[in-house]
């Protein structure tokens, strides 16, 4: 079976390298050149069809590179997984928190998974609604 790719799949999936690669590259001081390597190449394919305007040709490195308007598209998708990721872990972490100090270590890592976890729920509930009213303003490092 031969697969082909709409010029809408293949915008995807030059969405999709990009942000493959800049999850695996964004944190790392060496970044991995096998992945952008990739992503480069998936860039290229476009050379010569309707998407080419998503991306430029760099004539140092001779390779195509996302334009800044994809790079821009892009790193919207990024802010929004950003933003919905800080909130969630900054609630898992808090209310975790806050039950190893109501019960202990010892008790919290003792019980059920779905124990801990109904019990976890029950405070982040009061998290979400906090962020979702203050944000982190009234959030405080008190000694």
């Amino acid at each position: 079976m031969t697969a082909t790719f709409s010029d809408e799949d293949y915008r995807r999936v030059m969405m999709l390298a990009f942000l493959g690669e800049w999850m695996v590259n964004a944190i790392q001081k060496d970044p991995d050149p096998k992945f952008e390597d990739l992503a480069l190449k998936v860039y290229a394919f476009a050379k010569g069809t309707s998407l080419e305007p998503l991306i430029t040709f760099d004539e140092p490195s001779g390779s195509w590179n996302p334009s800044d308007a994809f790079d821009a598209e892009a790193h919207a998708l990024i802010d929004q997984y950003d933003d919905k990721t800080f909130w969630e872990e900054l609630t898992v972490r808090l209310a975790e928190r806050d039950l190893i100090e109501k019960h202990g270590e010892r008790a919290v890592r003792g019980m059920r998974p779905e124990q801990r976890s109904r019990a976890a729920g029950a405070i982040a509930k009061a998290y979400t609604k906090e962020f979702e009213n203050t944000g982190i303003d009234r959030l405080k490092i008190t000694e």
